[in-house]
């Protein structure tokens, strides 16, 4: 709590200049990956940090006696907002006694739970505000602050929140329930049309059995999802943490030829070319950990143990997000789930976390596995080749991660990750099991372990943002490098500007051809995690005002190499271009609106599988997206998009035709999706 207090009272909060930073989650110039990323967040959402008008942190500033003092006000504000409606619910339960009904007492309770769960973690900030009242009294009576009341509310405000912990239950349950509806038609009527495709890469307007229909209603899916999260509410000692999810968005694996629903949280091809259907009611435990802090020879640590979350960065382990039309943390967040452990010490400003453990065989009850764990694709080069299996199914991993903060202005990220999987036995049995294993140019391609070793930096030099990456992977045969390691690497370069109502940002990367990651580095078309490219991105964006924002972005890739036509259909002839626009409009404090446009375009792609085949004709992807976002309440939230598709020449889905193009996809999609948290 006091690191979250210094935090708060680090931040510049100039009372003439104190508004909302716009249309961000977090602060943009504190990366993901730093080590108080979660506590800014948590604070930033809880009112507690605002920034400066421009929406940075700026936490490196070092901040004079007045603008403390302004923290100091803000932060005892927003604390006493909070208590003041509590009172008269404290009152009511005073009143009951011990003769009171206990059902009412139940729902009174209940109604406090959630309030005293947020308060409990004031308790100290509470006491240091009341110290620290004292040490800036000339700077708060500057500032016009009367200070003998702020000072007698700090007093009140402890003793209420006394009151409310002792009426705290043992473990707090929260959670969130989803209903997600989804609906497509087909509206082409060129001949070779069809229907609709996503981005996703799923049909829509198709019926079972594969008929067409220009009908929402014969191509509709509901789907479902309710989660409960317990949390032991012990302020000393280990806490346990579990999350138990119930719904239908996973596979139906009886029923699966007729289509399916998301499918799993990690799949980086879930579904191309299969239409949507509900899936069967299903449960399963997303996270389920006991957390504590220790130390060992007087070097404190904290400690993670149980089925947890866990994720680094985009080229080097992160989760993808394969449902673009569904939005959920769970679902969303990038963590891969391991049933183990993480350890993290801290060495002054930096962070080591040692982490490990099983990554397979996470099933639920209807024996859907949750997060296939599957590492990026082994391309082979042109020539005679062929492959059992092209990627490793992960069962094991075992890492180590150093973020380092440099100066003042930015960190480095280092990693090392071994993914291991434990059923191929290349030297008894000679079975593949989930290992990779082929033949190319007839020599023996076998590998059941990866290394990844992979390092970011991110550095901030006023409005101006300089970061980069590299990881390396290398297929291994147990503890022996094995295969062709030379394609295996990715790296990128960005440099950024963020203004007061501008961001401009380029990066250039290249992602080869076997580079085995597993990792979530983007989407050209419907392609995910595309490999043998390389480009340029720009995106930026322009706040009209505080409602209107336009944003848009571009990448510009070429193949990056001639040696993998037959595997990745690129060569250094190929092109790939996409362009993104949107408009968000913000109607009221509830209510918004957005238009967006996305085009991919890929030019002189070979037919994947012949190293020497025709090229295909232009493909492109179009998507046209309207949609509005209502907030019911401030825990529920409607969202109601509409996305016309037409693509000409698609080539992955559904094969090629006769004439060396590919199949025309033109539909409608319609979404909703209502998000209630409790």
């Amino acid at each position: 709590m006091q690191r979250t207090l210094r935090l708060a009272l680090a931040t510049v909060l100039g009372a003439a200049l104190v508004v909302p930073a716009l249309a961000q989650d977090n602060f943009p110039d504190v990366p993901d990956n730093h080590w108080a990323y979660e506590a800014l967040l948590r604070m930033k959402s809880n009112g507690l940090l605002v920034g400066y008008p421009d929406g940075l942190f700026r936490g490196n500033r070092p901040a004079s006696r007045y603008e403390l003092a302004v923290a100091i006000h803000a932060t005892y504000v927003n604390l006493k907002n909070i208590t003041d409606g509590l009172q008269a619910q404290i009152d009511a339960i005073d009143k009951k006694g011990d003769s009171a009904d206990l059902a009412n007492l139940r729902t009174a309770l209940a109604n406090l739970q959630n309030d005293v769960n947020n308060l409990k973690r004031y308790g100290d900030d509470i006491a240091a505000l009341r110290r620290l009242t004292d040490t800036f009294q000339k700077e708060l009576q500057d500032l016009n602050v009367d200070v003998e009341q702020m000072k007698k509310d700090l007093g009140d405000l402890n003793a209420r929140v006394t009151k409310l912990e002792a009426n705290r239950p043992a473990v707090d349950i929260h959670g969130d329930g989803n209903l997600w509806i989804g609906s497509g038609m087909a509206t082409g009527n060129r001949a070779g049309d069809f229907g609709g495709l996503n981005k996703d890469g799923r049909r829509l307007g198709v019926m079972t059995g594969g008929g067409q229909t220009s009908s929402p209603i014969r191509d509709l899916t509901v789907l479902h999802e309710g989660a409960l999260t317990f949390t032991t509410t012990k302020e000393k000692g280990p806490k346990l943490v579990g999350t138990v999810v119930v719904g239908n968005m996973l596979n139906d694996k009886i029923n699966q030829a007729n289509g399916t629903a998301f499918l799993d949280q990690s799949r980086v091809t879930p579904a191309y070319g299969s239409r949507y259907t509900e899936g069967v009611e299903d449960i399963y435990i997303q996270d389920l950990a006991v957390k504590f802090d220790s130390s060992v020879a007087g070097l404190g640590f904290n400690a993670e143990v149980g089925r947890i979350g866990y994720k680094i960065s985009p080229y080097i382990l992160q989760r993808l997000d394969n449902t673009t039309y569904f939005a959920n943390d769970r679902w969303d967040n990038g963590k891969y789930i391991m049933d183990g452990a993480v350890v993290g010490f801290n060495f002054g400003g930096a962070k080591l976390d040692l982490f490990g453990g099983r990554t397979s065989r996470r099933f639920t009850t209807q024996g859907n596995e949750l997060q296939p764990y599957v590492t990026g694709s082994y391309n082979v080069s042109d020539g005679n080749a062929a492959f059992a299996n092209s990627s490793l199914r992960v069962d094991q991993t075992i890492g180590a991660r150093l973020n380092v903060p440099v100066g003042q202005n930015g960190n480095v990220d280092v990693s090392y990750l071994i993914l291991d999987n434990s059923t191929a036995d290349f030297k008894k049995s000679l079975s593949a099991g989930g290992g990779i294993a082929g033949t190319e140019n007839g020599n023996s391609v076998r590998g059941n372990r990866i290394g990844v070793f992979g390092a970011t930096g991110d550095f901030k030099f006023g409005s101006l943002k300089v970061a980069g990456g590299y990881t390396q992977t290398q297929l291994m045969e147990d503890d022996s490098t094995t295969g062709r390691n030379r394609d295996n690497q990715a790296y990128y370069g960005t440099l950024g500007y963020s203004g007061n109502r501008f961001g401009l940002e380029g990066t250039y990367r290249e992602v080869q051809a076997r580079f085995l990651a597993p990792g979530d580095w983007g989407r050209l078309g419907i392609i995910r995690n595309p490999q043998n490219i390389r480009g340029f991105q720009v995106k930026g964006h322009f706040d009209v005002s505080d409602a209107l924002t336009i944003k848009a972005s571009g990448e510009f890739d070429k193949g990056a190499s001639d040696n993998f036509r037959a595997s990745t259909g690129l060569d250094k002839d190929s092109k790939i271009d996409t362009f993104n626009v949107g408009l968000d409009f913000k109607v009221s404090s509830s209510l918004g609106l957005m238009l967006g446009y996305e085009e991919a375009r890929f030019k002189n792609v070979v037919n994947p599988g012949a190293v020497n085949g025709p090229r295909l004709g232009e493909t492109k992807y179009r998507w046209t997206t309207v949609g509005l976002g209502y907030g019911l309440s401030d825990t529920a939230k409607l969202s109601i998009a509409y996305e016309f598709s037409d693509h000409a020449n698609e080539y992955i889905v559904g094969g090629i035709n006769q004439n060396g193009q590919g199949r025309n996809f033109r539909g409608g999609f319609f979404t909703t999706q209502l998000s209630v948290k409790f």
